[in-house]
């Protein structure tokens, strides 16, 4: 009897954690699009080989495989002020997205790619970063090799973070 009851508990695990697997980037799909979810503060995301590091002028961003949303950078600015920031945006497959988050909330999309339009993006934006809480988010799903690179100059403004 004892032994029948641990191979029964045995077989829920082994299902349980087959069932998880099988769903490891749904949430990300459904985030994608979600403001409520891509303003949280908290990330969540799961990523393979991963490398952020700050270059001149800016920041690199390099992951192998990515589901979910990441913060890249936040400030908090005593006063506004407009930047120019550059980005450039490449994957091999999947969706994916870099957004400003402003500090009311307000999701404004900087540059997207998806390998059902372009793979590969770069855009040069004004951007008008407000007095409080600013941030760059990658938001993406099912993404594989991503290379992004973010340049802006953040000597012109102020920071009290």
């Amino acid at each position: 009897m004892k032994k029948n009851i641990i191979i029964v508990l045995m077989c829920s695990i082994v299902c349980i954690t087959i069932g998880l697997t099988g769903c490891g980037n749904e949430f990300a799909k459904q985030d994608y699009n979600d403001a409520e979810k891509i303003v949280q503060i908290e990330d969540r995301y799961a990523k393979d080989n991963s490398v952020f590091n700050p270059i001149d002028g800016g920041y690199s961003f390099m992951v192998s495989k990515f589901n979910g949303r990441q913060t890249l950078w936040n400030k908090t600015l005593e006063k506004s002020v407009e930047i120019e920031i550059q980005l450039d945006l490449s994957i091999s497959s999947g969706s994916a997205k870099v957004v400003y988050i402003d500090c009311n909330n307000n999701v404004i999309v900087l540059i997207e790619c998806s390998q059902n339009d372009s793979n590969k993006q770069n855009v040069k934006k004004t951007i008008s970063l407000t007095s409080g809480l600013n941030r760059l988010k990658f938001v993406g799903y099912d993404c594989k090799d991503i290379d992004l690179k973010i340049l802006f100059d953040e000597s012109n403004f102020e920071i009290n973070n």
